[in-house]
């Protein structure tokens, strides 16, 4: 093995591990949180830039920010949201659009991640739980790549349906 000179053991860094919980739109703007740290060494609000398509459980270490100039260590933590998916750089969410839509065809309104409104190409005869795809809104990266917004149509049956169309359906009824 290596010989170790004399003052290699003292000059290795040593660093101070965190965990920071931070949202799926936190992922997906990236930018830069203030963190409050308390070590032996002392307490101090240091400030780090969340990376961008940060995946849950990363480790990130930003050099000399802790305090007496350690390395801090941020295990990065992402709170599961409860109409979200995620598929690496992919965001999967479900819509409700009405029966008609899915038969006839029609341009819907879905959310993205940031609440930015874009507008859904659903096309005529899309069978219920079929995923659509909205490219490049999905979350990116810091090497510049994008992933899609992937939207999964869910049936929706109206409150009411007219008798006429009722009797239609069930004389054409297959």
């Amino acid at each position: 093995g290596q010989r170790r000179g004399p003052n290699q053991e003292f000059q290795r860094r040593t660093h101070t591990r965190m965990s920071l919980w931070v949202r799926l739109s936190d992922v997906a703007t990236g930018g830069r949180r203030p963190v409050a740290l308390s070590t032996p060494q002392g307490s101090s609000t240091v400030e780090i830039e969340i990376p961008l398509g940060i995946n849950d459980g990363d480790n990130v270490q930003y050099a000399g920010l802790a305090p007496g100039g350690q390395d801090l260590v941020v295990q990065f933590r992402i709170h599961p949201e409860p109409n979200w998916h995620r598929d690496g750089l992919n965001l999967i969410t479900e819509k409700s659009v009405s029966i008609w839509d899915l038969i006839l065809g029609a341009d819907i309104t879905v959310k993205n991640i940031l609440g930015k409104e874009l507008v859904l190409v659903v096309p005529a005869r899309t069978q219920p739980r079929t995923q659509l795809r909205l490219r490049g809104h999905g979350l990116r990266n810091n090497q510049g790549q994008a992933g899609d917004l992937l939207v999964r149509v869910v049936a929706q049956l109206p409150d009411t349906i007219h008798p006429d169309l009722v009797a239609a359906i069930q004389k054409h009824r297959v």
